[in-house]
């Protein structure tokens, strides 16, 4: 497992024995990109924040590969109102029927 966010949130899931913690920097495509392609990391937890700045590349990722899962959690300020439940937008758009 990995986790991408703020420095609160990576030491938080850090404590809690989390494999790997990415405080989102300026490059934070390129450390998606780093932990989508190490073979040894098969969940990726994301602050919606954070995915929401990567949302076109997330997408991508959820619909070409099994791996790794990337699951996006609010921040410690809580969650985004407005923001759709991702996994039911994917399936809408790679099925086209709403579950």
């Amino acid at each position: 497992m990995a986790v991408i966010g703020d420095e609160d949130t990576v030491a938080l899931f850090t404590f809690a024995g989390v494999g790997r913690g990415v405080v989102a920097g300026g490059e934070v495509a390129a450390q998606l990109d780093e932990l989508v392609e190490d073979p040894d990391i098969g969940v990726i937890i994301i602050t919606e924040r954070i995915a929401d700045t990567l949302l076109d590349k997330i997408t991508k990722i959820k619909l070409q590969r099994e791996l790794p899962i990337i699951v996006e959690i609010p921040d410690k300020r809580g969650r985004e109102e407005e923001r759709e439940d991702s996994l039911d937008a994917l399936i809408r758009r790679a099925v086209g029927v709403e579950i």
